[in-house]
């Protein structure tokens, strides 16, 4: 089982035509200044603090390990106190996935985002 290969191909032969690509997955994903979560100051995605699992994702996927991780991450930020957990998002198979990343602190923030492809748009 290749974990590194194939992704969203719409016209292979090709140019994108991107404007007329069918958008398959919205996520809002929104950070708020860091907060107490079990006694430790901790940030949050979407009101989700990320938790580092022993078993490392691609393996728990690959092997279809249960209890390692969720596919429940929330499509726009929740109101109330950040829950630690390992969740991620369920993306579609050669799907187009529109990520509008919201920094609501001063400080400047980095993600890692794995896929495909990825545009920039502002």
């Amino acid at each position: 089982w290749n974990v590194s290969a194939s992704g969203a191909r719409p016209n292979p032969q090709g140019s994108f035509r991107y404007g007329s690509i069918n958008v398959t997955q919205k996520y809002l994903v929104q950070n708020k200044p860091p907060s107490l979560v079990h006694g430790k100051l901790r940030t949050a995605l979407n009101g989700i603090s990320y938790v580092n699992p022993a078993t490392p994702l691609r393996l728990a996927d690959q092997y279809k390990l249960k209890g390692i991780y969720t596919l429940d991450f929330p499509t726009k930020p929740k109101d109330g106190p950040p829950v630690m957990a390992t969740s991620v998002i369920d993306g579609t198979f050669r799907g187009f996935m529109e990520i509008v990343l919201q920094n609501n602190v001063t400080s400047v923030q980095s993600y890692h985002l794995d896929g495909y492809a990825f545009f920039v748009v502002g």
